[in-house]
């Protein structure tokens, strides 16, 4: 059967109401928005609404709603005479949840960025994407789909990179691809976004704010994680504190804030949202990045990522939680600095006695000349699911692209010795993210899919691996200053013929790209 778009799917209902949360948010009034414009260009008449007992009061929404032109009502009881609307889409929450409560319709779809609660069956043709920062992104990701532009209308290109900004913190956690190319291609109303920015704050949120700061606790490092020998540098703790119900964006100002006390060298601030907890993490010490500290703290009750030294997280059920949260917290980031296992290779050895032989599959894999995406000699950008790179043109610099769309640049030399050109093209179909490039000062980027030439591993891959039982920082042979993070269940691995030479696979991609000899 043919896939059908979601946004095409939806122009088969005439009906259509869009719910956001109660309290709607900027991330979810944008989405919501933004939705309504693209099937109101199609034709249809769309109402957007949100329930709950408070109407909106927050200044910057308010704002929002008054500059864009967006049209959304305060609705009690959506089926008054048991009248049920033909389509009822819920975005940026999930229908039934207790902050957005259960409107009958005939049919319901859910457009969402959130975790899935447990247990509950997902509406037939409804888009999740629990990665994203924001449910802006998952908009702008749809309208790709189907060829809408998103810059047709600046009121909606505005709306949603503003939804994004509030949803990342200031754009300070995104890590998601399509959140970074939302950011980059929305063309939006600079004056108005300036204006939101700083109207953010509340008095009752101020108050908030300087609760949290006041009630932080602290953890001092083990000797080893010392930022400095030098007692003038004093950065030796981790600070952690819990801040009343309120916008996540807060949790920004009060993780920007604790950063800068001369004690505290990460610090993680979290309130509860939704059925669990959101997290922001600030870190200014190479010896701990932001999203792995997000990341240790969330493993087994959700989620993190984000930047080096700014990342966020959600903890999905609060109700799972063995313990109160600021013990839970207190615990996860003594075990974050005790508890890893830290390797730096050519030093280190460690004992591979158990370990598995395992070669590369043949699989198609793809690979590009830096040279041919750029004849110009122009800088390139390189975007992908780890992060951006940009990096110069050059004849002997090619990129490889694994199996789920992880790019990394390798010298010709080596390509030579590892891969053979083959025919065929790889399965883009199961790239996690297509990447894409951006050339010079172009905004406009070019999908590196359309640029790649086929090869295949050569037979001098073969490795020996073992699977980490245990959370390991590696500091490799080619940086001894930055650390790889493993997970459980990811891969501690070295070539066959040089034991030093020791890196981390992670775990899915290691299923997809080795087999055993």
């Amino acid at each position: 059967m043919k896939y059908e778009p979601l946004l095409k799917h939806l122009l088969n209902y005439d009906d259509i109401v869009i719910q956001v949360h109660h309290n709607p948010d900027a991330d979810a009034i944008a989405s919501g928005f933004a939705l309504c414009r693209y099937l109101e260009k199609n034709g249809k008449r769309p109402r957007l609404i949100y329930a709950g007992e408070r109407e909106i009061s927050k200044p910057n929404i308010l704002i929002m709603l008054n500059k864009l032109g967006i049209q959304v009502s305060h609705v009690k009881n959506l089926n008054e005479n048991g009248t049920r609307p033909q389509l009822l889409i819920t975005v940026d929450c999930f229908h039934g949840e207790g902050n957005v409560g259960s409107f009958a319709a005939e049919n319901v779809i859910v457009i969402d960025h959130h975790r899935l609660p447990k247990g509950k069956p997902v509406p037939e043709h409804s888009v999740i994407k629990e990665h994203y920062g924001s449910c802006a992104a998952v908009i702008y990701e749809l309208f790709k789909e189907v060829g809408y532009d998103l810059n047709e209308e600046q009121e909606v290109a505005t709306a949603l990179y503003y939804g994004l900004y509030m949803d990342t913190v200031g754009l300070s956690e995104i890590s998601e691809p399509m959140d970074r190319e939302l950011r980059d291609t929305a063309d939006y109303d600079k004056a108005l976004i300036r204006l939101l920015a700083n109207t953010n704050l509340t008095e009752e949120e101020l108050g908030i704010i300087g609760k949290a700061l006041s009630t932080c606790k602290y953890y001092q490092h083990p000797d080893s994680f010392a930022v400095s020998d030098d007692p003038a540098i004093p950065k030796q703790h981790s600070a952690y504190t819990l801040a009343e119900n309120c916008d996540p964006n807060l949790l920004g100002i009060i993780s920007d804030t604790l950063i800068q006390v001369d004690m505290v060298s990460d610090c993680v601030v979290c309130c509860p949202y939704h059925n669990g907890y959101k997290l922001s993490v600030r870190t200014c010490a190479d010896s701990v990045k932001a999203p792995d500290l997000a990341a240790f703290i969330t493993y087994g009750y959700g989620g993190g990522g984000g930047h080096d030294n700014k990342a966020g997280g959600c903890i999905d059920y609060k109700s799972l939680l063995p313990k109160d949260i600021m013990d839970f917290l207190a615990d996860r980031i003594r075990d974050f600095f005790t508890k890893p296992d830290v390797i730096s290779a050519g030093r280190e050895h460690p004992d591979f006695s158990g370990a598995e032989r395992f070669r590369k599959k043949e699989t198609v894999l793809g690979y590009v000349p830096t040279a041919l995406l750029s004849p110009d000699g122009e800088e390139i950008r390189i975007r992908m699911l780890e992060g951006d790179i940009t990096l110069t043109p050059d004849p002997d610099i090619y990129l490889m692209v694994g199996v789920i769309g992880e790019v990394y640049p390798i010298t010709r030399e080596k390509f030579e010795k590892k891969y053979v050109i083959c025919e065929g093209t790889p399965d883009v179909s199961a790239y996690h993210y297509p990447p894409s490039a951006w050339i010079g000062q172009n905004k406009t980027g070019i999908q590196l899919a359309e640029y790649l030439r086929g090869c295949k591993a050569s037979g001098n891959s073969e490795i020996l691996a073992l699977k980490l039982d245990n959370f390991t920082k590696l500091y490799s042979l080619w940086d001894q200053e930055h650390y790889m993070y493993g997970n459980i269940g990811d891969y501690l691995a070295h070539p066959t013929q040089d034991e030093n030479d020791l890196y981390i696979i992670r775990g899915d991609i290691f299923a997809l790209t080795y087999e055993g000899c």
